[in-house]
C-alpha cells in the first residue's frame, strides 16, 4: 500500500507534468492570427480614398454659429418634424407570496401617445399606483397614487434573536 507522502509527490509529480505538456500545447491555440492585406476580410476597393481639397479641417477656422436657444426647456424645437412611432400594447403582472414580489406593468400607444399604469407591493402593505401618459410634445406625466394602509409589523421581542426589537421585520428571501 503506497503511503501517504509517496500519494502527495505523485499527485504533485503528475499535476506538473500535465501542466508542462498544456504549456506546450496551449501556445498558438490562444495567439493572434496575423493581420490580413487590409486588415479585414473583405477586398480592397479598386479607387483609393482620395481626400478632399484643402480648407476647413475639424478643430481649425471659424465655428458656425450656435443654434438660437428654445423656448422653453423639454420641449421640442419649432423646426421639429414629429414622426409617429409603431402602436403597441402590452400587460403583465407578477404575483409571488413566497418572495413578497407583487407588481404590475400595462401600456398602450397609437403611435403618439403613450398611456399606462404599473402597480407594486410596498414593503410596508401599500400598493403604489402610478397612471402615465408621454407623447413627443408635452413629456411624461404620472399620477401617484397608494392603495391600502401601511402597516408595521412588530419586530422581535427585545433581547431576543435579532438584536433588541424595532419595528421592522424585514423582507423574506
Amino acid at each position: 500500500m503506497m503511503s501517504f507522502k509517496s500519494f502527495v509527490l505523485l499527485s504533485l509529480s503528475l499535476a506538473a507534468i500535465t501542466a508542462y505538456v498544456y504549456a506546450q500545447v496551449a501556445p498558438g491555440s490562444n495567439a493572434y492570427l496575423p493581420p490580413t492585406k487590409n486588415g479585414y476580410d473583405y477586398p480592397e476597393p479598386k479607387k483609393p480614398f482620395q481626400p478632399g481639397p484643402p480648407g476647413r479641417t475639424p478643430g481649425n477656422g471659424p465655428r458656425p454659429p450656435p443654434s438660437p436657444p428654445r423656448n422653453i426647456p423639454g420641449q421640442p424645437a419649432d423646426d421639429h418634424v414629429h414622426v409617429p412611432g409603431m402602436p403597441y400594447e402590452f400587460e403583465y403582472a407578477v404575483q409571488d407570496p413566497e418572495t413578497a414580489n407583487d407588481y404590475a406593468h400595462k401600456a398602450s400607444s397609437d403611435g403618439d401617445v403613450v398611456t399606462g399604469e404599473y402597480r407594486v407591493q410596498m414593503p410596508d402593505g401599500r400598493t403604489q399606483v402610478v397612471r402615465y401618459t408621454a407623447d413627443w410634445k408635452t413629456g411624461y406625466h404620472a399620477d401617484v397614487s397608494y392603495e391600502g394602509e401601511a402597516q408595521f409589523p412588530q419586530g422581535p421581542a427585545a433581547g431576543g434573536r435579532g438584536g433588541g426589537g424595532g419595528g421592522a421585520a424585514g423582507y423574506k428571501y
